[in-house]
């Protein structure tokens, strides 16, 4: 039985949650490139939009820091960096009550997505987390990675990268 002093935002996430935790959302993609497994952001809207519907939830972006710069990739081909910080803040629609989240978002563009693709990454990372979202049959203890320590060059001064 929930309190009726519970704001329905923090019932809304809880039953979700719930949902999630049955079978999550399988990495059923592949980068071929450098091989690894990945859920979409087309995953994770499928499976979270109609459950963020039935549980009256909207889900409202903000960016809170933005930063560009340009890169040079393969081929010394142009590419724009993107980080951005996005607040998402979690409304519901039966009693106005809220609950924010945030997310970093990363991507390398070549043209003019950089930043729709930084705020998909944000909002996937935000939400996987927010609704405690599993990968469905998969463990991400199961492989790990052995570091070597280099030095680079950081601002004039040498630093250790890990």
């Amino acid at each position: 039985m929930t309190s009726p002093a519970c704001p329905h935002v923090y019932r809304a996430i809880n039953a979700i949650t719930a949902q999630f935790a049955k079978d999550g959302i399988a990495k059923s993609h592949t980068n071929l490139k450098d091989q690894y497994q990945y859920r979409s952001i087309d995953d994770v809207l499928n499976r979270l939009g109609p459950l963020l519907a039935k549980h009256r939830l909207c889900v409202l972006p903000r960016v809170l820091k933005h930063r560009t710069r340009e890169c040079a990739g393969e081929q010394d081909a142009m590419l724009v960096s993107v980080r951005l910080l996005a607040a998402f803040d979690l409304v519901s629609a039966r009693d106005g009550s809220s609950h924010t989240v945030q997310g970093w978002g990363e991507a390398l563009d070549a043209g003019d997505k950089g930043t729709a693709k930084a705020m998909s990454s944000a909002y996937k990372g935000a939400m996987l987390q927010a609704f405690c979202i599993p990968v469905a049959n998969d463990d991400p203890d199961a492989t790990s990675h052995r570091l070597k320590v280099r030095e680079v060059e950081a601002r004039g001064a040498r630093a250790s990268s890990i």
